[in-house]
């Protein structure tokens, strides 16, 4: 049998090589680099929001247009929520390939925390310009606090498991470090979501309803700031890696 000489040899790989690029082994790499990027962008909007909406609180407890200011801050803390759940949701299939999983599946927590911020986010975005309007806006306002509240009970599974992005190929002290910071954040944001409904059942009731709006939004804000920047800085650590 006749041997292939090296030249030969070489020209036989050149002819081969470009062949193993084909597969798509190399899209899923780089859309999972991406989707740390989309979050961080995603979780810096929901901060930038949560902000707003804490100030416009803040200046409607001091007298300063309150009635306007709270349906604007509910218009401000629904496109949060949007925010965050579009980010998840435009690289969900990236994520639940990059998230280590807290407490269930992965995915029922991203999809569960998904859905509940895109339909709550948009239903207080509605809410909130009817009470801009002028319809009904302390009863629509508090209805808003209460969804808004929901809405962070059913995320709270998003939020730490977005904590822990990208924690399957660090050292084993960091991604625990990550995990309790994220299962902090969810906790809080928990326990605020559910204050929130309950301040939103009062205001409902007429028990100072716009004080008690204002409260809760102040307290939804700070909430999202505080879960948002633990996910916008581990979506940061996992694009330096």
């Amino acid at each position: 049998m006749q041997t292939l000489g090296p030249e030969e040899r070489e020209r036989f790989t050149q002819q081969e090589s470009p062949i193993a690029p084909i597969s798509g082994a190399r899209r899923r790499p780089e859309e999972e680099r991406e989707a740390p990027r989309i979050v961080l962008g995603g979780s810096l909007a929901e901060v930038v929001c949560g902000a707003g909406a804490i100030v416009l609180a803040i200046l409607g407890l001091t007298g300063v247009m309150p009635r306007e200011l709270t349906s604007i801050a509910t218009i401000v803390f629904g496109a949060a929520l949007i925010a965050h759940g579009g980010a998840i949701a435009s690289r969900f299939g990236a994520l639940t390939r990059t998230t280590a999983p807290v407490e269930w599946d992965t995915r029922a927590e991203l999809g569960g925390g998904m859905g509940a911020e895109l339909v709550g986010g948009a239903a207080g975005i509605v809410l909130g310009i009817l009470a801009l309007l002028g319809l009904a806006p302390g009863t629509l306002t508090s209805v808003a606090v209460i969804v808004f509240g929901g809405t962070l009970l059913l995320s709270g599974g998003a939020t730490a498991d977005l904590g822990a992005l990208d924690a399957r190929g660090a050292h084993m002290h960091l991604a625990h470090v990550a995990r309790q910071a994220a299962m902090a954040a969810a906790g809080l944001q928990s326990l605020v979501g559910a204050g929130t409904v309950v301040l939103g059942i009062l205001a409902l009731v007429g028990i100072y309803p716009m004080v008690l709006t204002l409260v809760a939004l102040l307290a939804l804000g700070a909430a999202i700031v505080t879960s948002g920047s633990a996910v916008s800085g581990r979506a940061a650590a996992a694009l330096r890696r």
